[in-house]
């Protein structure tokens, strides 16, 4: 049982390695203390500075899968969603942004991933995995349009852990 841990390890690092080194060849920033992304399909092509926002978002208190906040409103360009796990110790819980329709993909590349359940290839941006009373900041790129956002920890979206961020 001792030698399965390491192994286990090891291949969560390999697979964290090998989604950074694919979001740094699309032209994403390499991650420092947050995820990061390339910008989504159409991005800021006019060489200007891009329009910063901040979001919070929490989960909600206790053993509840659901966000507190179920719909969020930013800018185009940057963003930066900082994510606080308010549920029962124990409890871990992420924030993906992904384009509608592709939620449950999402959902599904992100099953193999233990411990982090992320998502490797249908993202916009996420946060990390985290447990309760801790929190997550990630930034990201994206033009105005309507996204959602859902947490990817097995069960939590299909217990209804969903919500809709608006960027205009």
């Amino acid at each position: 049982m001792k030698g399965q841990i390491p192994v286990k390890k090891i291949l969560s690092a390999m697979l964290l390695i090998v989604a950074l080194t694919a979001l740094a060849a699309c032209g994403g920033e390499a991650a420092t203390t947050a995820p990061t992304s390339a910008p989504a399909a159409g991005g800021d092509t006019t060489g200007g500075a891009a329009a910063s926002a901040s979001v919070t978002v929490n989960s909600a208190d206790g053993a509840t899968l659901k966000f507190a906040e179920e719909t969020l409103t930013a800018a185009a360009g940057e963003v930066e969603v900082t994510f606080n796990n308010k549920a029962t110790p124990g409890l871990l819980h992420n924030w993906v942004l992904v384009k509608p329709g592709e939620e449950q993909k999402a959902v599904d590349e992100s099953t193999a991933n233990s411990p982090s359940f992320l998502p490797t290839a249908t993202f916009i941006g996420h946060t990390e995995t985290i447990d309760a009373a801790k929190s997550s900041t990630a930034k990201f790129t994206v033009e105005p349009g309507t996204y959602s956002y859902i947490c990817t920890f097995p069960g939590h979206y299909a217990a209804g852990m969903k919500g809709t961020l608006t960027v205009k």
